[in-house]
């Protein structure tokens, strides 16, 4: 395997995983309550080649990273519009949940519209 192929093979892989996952765990539904953890996370990635030219030896990759819960985001089924979401931090507040309960309080109005819209879409659908 040359050096590029190795490097292109391990880019590859990394974004693999952070598109995969996203920031955004699998819903959880418990009792009229769907809840949707939110983690935070952090890679490094290097990779290396050294070989003569003669043998083409040599080769070499790396990464690690690490994943942290942030907060919980708290849909009640129950309570219609704005007001049943929730967002609880998991951790002592720090810059990362300011942002998250920033980000919440301009998107979840949105997906709430767009949950809806949906929901309404599939209604008519099987009134028909």
């Amino acid at each position: 395997m040359s050096a590029e192929e190795l490097f292109e093979k391990s880019l590859s892989e990394v974004d693999r995983l952070i598109h995969e996952g996203s920031i955004l765990g699998e819903p959880v539904e418990v009792n009229g309550c769907t809840i949707v953890p939110v983690f935070g996370y952090g890679f490094g990635f290097g990779a290396g080649f050294k070989g003569s030219d003669k043998t083409c030896q040599g080769g070499g990759a790396g990464a690690g990273g690490g994943l942290s819960p942030v907060a919980l985001v708290l849909i009640d089924k129950d309570v219609k519009g704005i007001e049943g979401i929730r967002v609880v931090p998991v951790r002592k507040p720090g810059p990362v949940t300011e942002a998250i309960n920033a980000i919440g309080e301009e998107i979840l109005p949105k997906v709430v519209g767009m949950v809806k819209k949906i929901e309404e879409s599939e209604e008519e659908k099987e009134e028909k």
